[in-house]
């Protein structure tokens, strides 16, 4: 399509402006321009083209809900608290002989996540007296999340046979372990003459017929350990409360009368037993049934 090119004014005659710029507008372009300007110039008349939607208010939380999100929060924090910072996790046990740390822990059931501010002595105490090998002593909660515990371990420290059946006392008379092994007492204190009934329980101490007889072999096995004598006695009889005899390793033969006295006893005893090897003088009876005297008797 050719355009034909503009043809200049007449000379003298003024310019006429093109018609078709005086055309208004016509249609909706006309009609956004004409409200674009009204919106300018007319700042208020901005607000009045504000959608319902612009125009409706925030809508804003009941005090119920305000509530329930709240108690929603704290609970949240709490339990953060609770697992991350307040479990019982560092835990050091004493008093152990054998069993390593992690065991006693185990075994105890102080792995469990035990949380620090409900945690009772009581809940220790019971936990770890349920392993027949440890007896609880004493406890510390160190802030926030540690527990120091005391306890006793017990190991095998004695034998003694009943009905063909072997049973394992521990140093405090307890009986560890029941077995028709004979043979796992070779290396332990051999106890004779002890009056029990029934059947016999791992994790009790012996049903004795003669209880006044229990408690003085405990007492023994108590004195020998406090002078560390116990390593050298093979066996020892109680079958008569009043006439208690131990034999040793090398052969000596001790007897100590009553259960009454025994610390003084055992330790006149280990004197007296320590000079006589120095001597070279093995075998034979020593009499110590009065405290803090004795006297020997060399084997024939």
């Amino acid at each position: 399509m050719h355009h034909m090119p503009p043809v200049p004014p007449e000379p003298g005659r003024k310019p006429q402006p093109d018609q078709r710029l005086q055309q208004p507008w016509q249609g909706e372009e006309a009609q956004g321009y004409q409200e674009q300007v009204q919106l300018e110039n007319y700042p208020e008349a901005q607000q009045e083209v504000l959608t319902e939607e612009d125009q409706a208010p925030a809508k804003q939380l009941s005090p119920l809900m305000k509530v329930m999100l709240a108690l929603v929060a704290a609970l949240g924090i709490l339990l953060l608290l609770r697992y991350a910072v307040f479990t019982v996790r560092n835990i050091h046990v004493t008093g152990l002989r054998a069993m390593t740390q992690q065991q006693a822990i185990r075994l105890s059931g102080l792995d469990r996540g035990l949380f620090y501010f409900t945690l009772k002595e009581e809940q220790v105490r019971d936990s770890i007296n349920k392993n027949r090998y440890l007896q609880f002593e004493s406890m510390e909660k160190i802030f926030p999340n540690a527990l120091s515990v005391k306890v006793m371990e017990r190991y095998p420290f004695a034998f003694f046979t009943h009905l063909g059946v072997g049973y394992v006392l521990a140093q405090d008379g307890m009986i560890l372990e029941q077995t028709r092994d004979l043979r796992m007492g070779d290396d332990l204190i051999l106890v004779n003459g002890l009056a029990v009934w029934g059947q016999q329980s791992p994790g009790a101490f012996p049903a004795s017929t003669d209880p006044a007889q229990s408690d003085g072999m405990i007492a023994l096995f108590e004195k020998l350990l406090l002078w560390g004598f116990d390593t050298q006695i093979k066996s020892i009889d109680i079958a008569q409360s009043l006439s208690i005899s131990m034999q040793t390793d090398d052969g000596y033969t001790i007897n100590l009368g009553s259960d009454e006295n025994l610390h003084a006893k055992i330790g006149t005893v280990f004197s007296v037993v320590n000079a006589l090897r120095q001597r070279q003088m093995t075998g034979g009876i020593i009499e110590a049934t009065l405290p803090g005297e004795a006297t020997y008797q060399a084997a024939p």
